[in-house]
C-alpha cells in the first residue's frame, strides 16, 4: 500500500511539473510573439479603383496613407512608421507612382528598402456616396499575413472611416491609438484639399499646398491636425 502511495505521490507531481513545463513554454511562446511584433511600419499610398469619378477622387491615394501615418504615430506603443516623404522618393525611383498598383512582391521589395518590419498597403473604391477601403498588413521579414480588412461607408465621413481603419491595424500591430475620434459627417471635399495639397507639396509648391491646406481646414477644422503633421510643408 504504501509503494502504492509513493507511486501515486510521484505520478502526481509528474502531472504537475509537466503542466509548470507546459505553462512556462506557453509563456515563452507568448512573450516570443510579442518580440515578433513589428516595429516598424510603412504605409504606402492606396490604388484608387473608384467606379465613380475616378479622377476627381485620385488625390486621395496619397491622402488617406499620410493622415493613416498620422492616427498611427499617435500610438501608446514603440511602432515606428516611416515617413511619408522617404516613401514618395522610392515610389518615384521604382516608377511605382506611375501605376498606382502594388501587389504583395512589390510591397514587400518596398518594404525591405525602406527598412520596414511590416508594410500596410491596398485600395479604395468610390461609388455612388459610398466609398469602400481594403487594406492588407504584411511581414516583410516572413511574408505573412497579418492583416486583411476592409471598411466601408458613406463618402462624407471619410475621416470617421480612416480613423476606424487606422484602429483596425493598431489592433493588429498590438498597438493603442490616442486621438479624438472626427465627427459622423464631413464634406469629402475637405478631404480633397488634404490631398491635393500634399501633390503639390510633392511637386515643391509650397505656396499652392498651404493655399489647399488652408481650404482643407476652413471646410472642416478636423483637418488642421492632419495637416499640422505634415512635414516638410515650412521649410
Amino acid at each position: 500500500m504504501k509503494r502504492f502511495n509513493l507511486v501515486a505521490i510521484l505520478a502526481v507531481f509528474c502531472i504537475v511539473l509537466g503542466c509548470a513545463d507546459s505553462l512556462r513554454a506557453e509563456e515563452r511562446s507568448e512573450s516570443a510573439g510579442l518580440d515578433q511584433v513589428p516595429k516598424t511600419l510603412a504605409v504606402l499610398p492606396f490604388e484608387n479603383n473608384s467606379v465613380t469619378d475616378p479622377d476627381l477622387f485620385a488625390p486621395l491615394s496619397k491622402g488617406l496613407s499620410a493622415m493613416l501615418i498620422s492616427d498611427l504615430n499617435k500610438s501608446g506603443s514603440a511602432l515606428k512608421l516611416i515617413e511619408r516623404g522617404k516613401i514618395q522618393a522610392l515610389l518615384k525611383e521604382i516608377a511605382l507612382s506611375q501605376t498606382g498598383s502594388v501587389d504583395e512582391a512589390t510591397a514587400i521589395r518596398a518594404g525591405k528598402i525602406l527598412g520596414a518590419q511590416a508594410i500596410a498597403f491596398g485600395s479604395f473604391m468610390v461609388f455612388g456616396k459610398t466609398v469602400r477601403i481594403d487594406t492588407r498588413i504584411i511581414n516583410v521579414e516572413t511574408s505573412e499575413l497579418i492583416m486583411a480588412e476592409s471598411i466601408l461607408g458613406n463618402i462624407d465621413n471619410f475621416m470617421s472611416l480612416e480613423q476606424a481603419l487606422a484602429e483596425k491595424i493598431a489592433v493588429s500591430l498590438k498597438m493603442a491609438l490616442i486621438f479624438k475620434i472626427g465627427k459622423a459627417e464631413s464634406s469629402i471635399n475637405a478631404a480633397l484639399y488634404f490631398s491635393k495639397g500634399l501633390d503639390a507639396l510633392d511637386r515643391n509648391d509650397r505656396a499652392q499646398a498651404r493655399e489647399l491646406f488652408k481650404k482643407s481646414i476652413e471646410i472642416d477644422s478636423a483637418y488642421k491636425q492632419q495637416v499640422d503633421n505634415v512635414q516638410g510643408l515650412n521649410q
